[in-house]
């Protein structure tokens, strides 16, 4: 007697299994599409609303309160007292040179040439405008693109407004969006420069307060302005000099990270590169349908391969009996009563060898 029901093994070749196989694909893939599309953030403005659109386009509405965007001002000096500007602990080379002996291109600065450069000033002291035509100089001698591969990216807005100092010369890139760029009247320098323009944009994490750009070229076609409202798309390669003092547009004195570039460079509208997944998801749909196309190829297989066996003699060998009752109904029955009686009468009648020897 068996008292545990027989076990199986499942047929995972069945139309019905290869049917759930593929029912969970295509809801894998439904689960992953909705992901994708609950992860843009306009999908969701039918229930939270278009978020304003502010001056620096969705960037943070408060600066970091630890920033000190004040300006320090001059004292007041009596008839007889004078201000001493501090020196550059070396003099700032007469001719810029920009390339070794190698023949590569020098992108470093010596840091000693600006240690006379004050922080949180308002505008350019006079001891400083040589190193800022020094450096106009140097970034304008080198190519942009050479710039670019040997900057470094640049620290958050609050780390170069706190930390101004430590990255005084160091070439850095900014990305950001452009507010105000105009040109400016060039001052005599023994450098050459005969070109200056001035910009000002706002970083993704600098919220409203800009940072300054001067550069001595501009790419064709940029817009310039001094209130630019579409904020075109820039990114800023150049060596930071200071945080530059200016009076802001409501009359208080501001500070701002001021970079020295050699041009501004401008992506159009038809170049910008929008934070989009269409490209990815093209990908994906194509994913999911090479996979259905290859389940579909996999389930039409074992269709075929299922036909074939079952009109196999295999097939027919491994089928179950019929334990219908149907099936019972040819089946010849035997009355127990007449079995017992037949079996009664042969052990009754004595053995063939007997009946001989009673007989002779």
């Amino acid at each position: 007697m068996r008292f545990h029901k027989q076990s199986t093994t499942p047929s995972y070749f069945s139309r019905r299994d290869q049917i759930r196989l593929f029912r969970l694909v295509a809801a894998l893939g439904v689960i992953f599409l909705a992901m994708l599309y609950a992860s843009r953030e306009e999908n969701w403005y039918w229930l939270t609303g278009r978020p304003a659109d502010d001056p620096a386009r969705q960037q943070a509405k408060e600066a970091p309160h630890e920033i000190d965007f004040s300006v320090k001002e001059k004292p007041t000096l009596r008839p007889e007292e004078f201000l001493s500007e501090p020196a550059p602990e070396i003099e700032v080379p007469e001719q810029v040179i920009t390339q070794l002996e190698s023949g590569e291109f020098d992108v470093r600065v010596d840091p000693r040439l600006l240690n006379s450069v004050s922080d949180s000033t308002l505008g350019i002291r006079s001891h400083e405008a040589n190193a800022l035509y020094y450096l106009l100089a140097k970034a304008t001698a080198i190519p942009q693109n050479v710039l670019e591969q040997s900057a470094e990216p640049a620290p958050p807005f609050v780390v170069a407004m706190t930390e101004s100092p430590q990255y005084r010369g160091t070439l850095m890139t900014v990305k950001g969006q452009l507010k105000r760029l105009r040109s400016l009247p060039v001052e005599e320098n023994k450098y050459g420069v005969s070109s200056l323009y001035e910009g000002w944009f706002f970083s993704k994490d600098s919220g409203t307060h800009p940072w300054r750009v001067l550069c001595t070229q501009l790419p064709p076609g940029i817009p310039v302005g001094d209130n630019l409202t579409d904020m075109p798309e820039v990114q800023v390669t150049g060596y930071y000099f200071k945080k530059y003092g200016y009076p802001s547009a409501s009359g208080k004195l501001q500070t701002a990270p001021l970079l020295i570039a050699r041009q501004v460079r401008w992506f159009p509208p038809s170049q910008q590169t929008a934070p989009s997944s269409s490209g990815a998801v093209k990908y994906i749909v194509s994913l999911f349908l090479v996979i259905g196309i290859a389940l579909g190829f996999l389930i039409w297989r074992f269709m075929v391969s299922d036909q074939k066996f079952s009109r196999s003699r295999t097939a027919k060998l491994m089928q179950r009996p019929d334990m219908s009752m149907d099936s019972l109904n040819n089946i010849e029955t035997v009355d127990i009563n007449d079995v017992l009686k037949q079996m009664g009468q042969e052990n009754q009648e004595p053995p063939a060898s007997d009946q001989t020897d009673r007989q002779k």
